[in-house]
């Protein structure tokens, strides 16, 4: 059965047991041995390196009997005399998840081998013991994690954890898109959870508690519908941005303030295909300090902002790549994989060869049909005759090319707040968050065009939408 923190735990009970008295169980001098193999049921794998304690049930003042899991998740508590007793067992993996198991009974009633299997639920158990039982199992997910302060990696507790999604209903009144919001206060602990998340789906994650403030971070959920991740509060100093004007009209782009700190973070960037490192490409803290891989595909970063932080990988031909990291001391070296573009782009193609007369189709029915987005058909394109791709976007009114803190170029319009931010890029209807021109450019060439559109903040029709507060540009291809 599955506890929360509230619950006695399994560890007070039986360290008490060892601290309190030197009292052997009663019993007979015939003795018994006790075996088993401990699992962690969420990564399918023996759990190493956990403390099993064995208490005399009709004495807890008993000292406990102990023995470690080998690397294999196997123990053995030998010369046990009869008896009835508890067994649990205490491992860091159990605190990080904010859970207490209950201990099971053993009975011993002479010279034989016993077999005690213990382990850590399976994601569905403890989803439903957290969260309870849901007629939608199979589709809601939980994410457990613990609120800490970088600097000492304590609990915050009075925490406020916001998570939210984007969700699409469907009714009567036809398909609307809308945004799902759980909140959770944190506890002594820190400890949070968010039930009914959406399984393989992004979510975003905050805490806040008075000035304190983590980075608002995206979370990709398993299929499995579990997810484990801590936030951490973090300090920053801010570097004061500034303004840069965008070709092409009278929009600027005002360069976010750049936060910098005493963290520091070091990697490596390899390529998915073929396993190799990557040289040259840029990794930075988003909004912090940027750098480049060196030949062996290492990179090293110092001066960071400490807490969760969002770490953004780009290297040419490969699919950008943003992740949550955590800025600590001590924090272990990130791997990084990157995607090449041509495997995407092979599978995109192969799906359009299919389906280009619909897109095509699509395209100018909504052409037609709509007074919201700016439409440009391959014919208008050719008239252009773009060297790159990106080119399309530097005389259109309302949207231009921006520049980056790290000069790198993207497509930009104004915000829904007023100011000018990076637009959202769907190539052939899949979303390409945070893509560089360049990224646009090895992706799609003009003469591969059939129509492009540009939508406004919320304007863009809803599976072509995000949360991001700035509008979207869709290219279709053939």
């Amino acid at each position: 059965m599955l506890f929360m923190k509230r619950s006695v735990s399994l560890a007070t009970l039986l360290w008490v047991s060892l601290v309190s008295g030197q009292a052997q169980a009663q019993g007979t001098t015939r003795a018994a041995s006790v075996s088993g193999i401990v699992t962690d049921s969420l990564a399918k794998a023996p759990l190493a390196r956990a403390l099993i304690q064995l208490v005399f049930m009709d004495s807890l003042s008993a000292a406990a009997r102990t023995a470690d899991s080998d690397s294999l998740g196997r123990f053995v508590i030998r010369d046990v005399p009869v008896g009835r007793y508890l067994i649990g067992f205490i491992h860091p993996l159990l605190d990080s998840l904010g859970l207490e198991l209950k201990p099971r009974a053993v009975v011993v009633d002479g010279p034989r081998a016993i077999r005690a299997d213990l382990g850590i639920p399976s994601a569905t158990t403890i989803r439903t013991g957290i969260c309870g039982a849901s007629p939608d199992a199979d589709s809601n997910a939980v994410i457990l994690g613990t609120v800490r302060y970088a600097r000492d990696r304590e609990p915050a507790d009075s925490v406020h954890v916001l998570a939210q999604w984007s969700e699409i209903t469907i009714g009567r009144g036809g398909m609307q898109r809308g945004v799902a919001r759980r909140e959770f206060t944190t506890p002594a602990s820190g400890w949070f959870a968010v039930c009914d998340a959406p399984s393989g789906g992004t979510v975003t994650l905050s805490a806040t508690k008075g000035r304190d403030t983590t980075e608002a971070i995206d979370v990709d959920v398993p299929a499995t519908g579990f997810l484990r991740r801590d936030l951490y509060f973090g300090d920053a100093r801010v570097a004061a941005g500034g303004a840069a004007p965008l070709g092409g009209d009278s929009l600027s782009v005002t360069t976010a303030p750049r936060l910098t700190g005493g963290g520091r973070l070091s990697g490596i960037v390899i390529a998915l295909d073929g396993k190799r490192p990557l040289a040259g490409a840029r990794v930075g803290i988003r909004n912090g300090p940027q750098t480049r891989t060196d030949a062996q595909g290492g990179w090293r970063l110092i001066g960071l902002p400490t807490g969760t932080r969002t770490l953004e990988v780009r290297a040419l031909t490969y699919a950008p790549l943003s992740q949550p990291v955590d800025v600590v001391e001590g924090a272990a070296p990130v791997s990084v994989a990157l995607t090449s573009l041509k495997t995407l782009l092979d599978t995109v193609r192969i799906v359009a060869t299919r389906s280009g007369n619909r897109q095509l189709f699509d395209f100018m029915q909504r052409k037609r049909s709509s007074g919201a987005g700016r439409f440009i058909t391959g014919e208008e394109i050719a008239l252009r005759q773009p060297v790159f791709t990106s080119d399309l976007f530097r005389s259109l009114p309302g949207i231009s090319i921006g520049r980056g803190q790290g000069g790198a170029e993207f497509i930009a319009m104004r915000g829904s707040t007023g100011g000018s931010c990076r637009a959202t890029v769907f190539v052939n209807g899949m979303s390409m968050r945070d893509l560089d021109a360049d990224d646009v450019n090895s992706m799609v060439r003009p003469n591969e065009l059939i129509g492009v559109e540009v939508y406004r903040p919320g304007s863009a029709p809803a599976q072509f939408s995000d949360m991001s507060g700035c509008g979207s540009v869709l290219l279709w291809t053939r």
